[in-house]
């Protein structure tokens, strides 16, 4: 899960990763409400609070599907079982990464 957010002078989107679930987790990891981050695009130094950070599915968990589909389309070829078994794991990865994103976008933590 990536998170992100936009520059308030260039309107660049910026990532920042971490391992947090949730804002209250990210908080905890910080130790305060806000991130202080520069800009990659214009060099400016920005402080945002948690709740202003928006979560999104890593790519990666995309393009690992890809290669599990084609391995297990053949493996499930030549076993002979039904095709919903090869696309079901896959897809029930990507909707994994979907809902941990979107919990995370439906939690907000107090303003002080």
């Amino acid at each position: 899960m990536k998170l992100s957010y936009y520059c308030k002078s260039c309107s660049v989107k910026n990532y920042l990763t971490t391992k947090a679930t949730n804002r209250f987790d990210l908080q905890r990891e910080l130790g305060s409400t806000e991130i202080s981050k520069r800009c990659r695009n214009c060099g400016i130094i920005q402080k945002r609070h948690i709740n202003r950070l928006h979560a999104e599915p890593n790519i990666i968990y995309f393009l690992i599907c890809i290669p599990l589909i084609l391995i297990l389309s053949v493996a499930v070829y030549f076993l002979g079982f039904i095709a919903a078994l090869t696309f079901s794991i896959p897809i029930a990865l990507v909707f994994q990464a979907q809902k941990k994103a979107s919990d995370f976008n439906k939690t907000m933590i107090p303003r002080k």
